[in-house]
């Protein structure tokens, strides 16, 4: 499996301004403040030599998200909940953990850094979903139950075609192997772990069947492609009731909310005016200005 996304990557890559335009300013100098809170030229510098391939205009909004959503919502990320997530995303890479962390520019220890401030984010996102009838409803039109498949993934397309002509010449041989390679996976729609396009092909099988063609999916973190084998052990049927799936559903939810641009950008945007977030630096003007006209409001 590939990284995922865990929760909303709000900006990411080199951004325009550098750490050369604090060259004028002292150590202490104040760059953000925020109710209770600064950061300071010298906290930007510290963080830079944890994310050293990270833009100084977004490495200044993160700090200032983790401030505010740490001081919202620290108590419901805990240390546990970290390292679950990160062992999980160790345990799917396998071998390829330490070159895909590379890749993506992190360390074992600034990796763990983001997805605590992801997992915050998520937390502020799911504050401002309202759970309605309505909206589990409208979900569940879309919900697929619990599915086991067998998901095995290649470095190359010719390998995953390789991989659905063994599996339809010799089906019994085929899960055999990937029973050993732990490829035998449950899921449903509501599932972080399993790649939507992986998902979307799943639920199309029969009993039996695999994927006609590999399933091309891009990681996220490194823009590398993965290509899936898919065989369908045990598709489900949801039936009519919703409530049935009810805590699936709200998963589902959370996951859409995520991946709304506009709704967490309006999430964002409302904690900046409540922290009164104001950046001092004229170089450093713009960092919020994605936020400034939000489209929308939180629902």
């Amino acid at each position: 499996m590939n990284f995922k996304k865990i929760g909303i990557v709000v900006a990411t890559g080199l951004a325009g301004i550098t750490l050369a335009s604090c060259g004028k300013n002292s150590a202490d100098s104040d760059i953000i403040t925020m109710k209770g809170d600064t950061i300071r030229v010298s906290d930007l510098y510290k963080e830079t030599k944890e994310f050293p391939t990270t833009g100084a205009s977004t490495l200044l909004q993160n700090m200032t998200f983790n401030k505010i959503f740490g001081k919202e919502f620290g108590k419901k990320v805990s240390d546990k909940d970290v390292t679950k997530e990160f062992d999980a995303q160790k345990k799917s890479l396998g071998s390829n953990f330490a070159s895909a962390l590379q890749q993506a520019g992190y360390t074992e220890n600034s990796y763990k850094d983001s997805i605590r401030s992801q997992l915050l984010l998520k937390q502020a996102v799911v504050n401002d979903i309202k759970f309605s009838d309505d909206l589990y409803k409208s979900t569940f039109e879309t919900y697929h139950p619990e599915v086991s498949a067998y998901v095995v993934s290649e470095a190359t397309e010719d390998a995953a075609k390789a991989k659905i002509a063994d599996a339809q010449k010799n089906a019994s041989d085929f899960d055999a192997t990937a029973k050993k390679a732990n490829a035998q996976i449950s899921f449903d729609s509501s599932s972080a772990s399993v790649p939507t396009e992986v998902m979307t092909a799943a639920f199309k099988l029969k009993d039996g069947e695999v994927s006609q063609a590999p399933v091309s999916v891009t990681n996220p973190q490194t823009g590398a492609p993965a290509f899936y084998v898919i065989k369908m052990i045990k598709n489900a049927d949801k039936g009519t009731d919703w409530k049935k799936y009810k805590s699936e559903l709200k998963e589902v939810i959370i996951k859409n909310k995520q991946a709304d641009t506009s709704f967490v950008n309006s999430v964002i945007t409302k904690y900046l005016k409540q922290y009164n977030v104001k950046v001092k630096p004229t170089e450093f003007s713009n960092t919020f200005s994605a936020f400034e006209s939000t489209p929308g409001t939180s629902k």
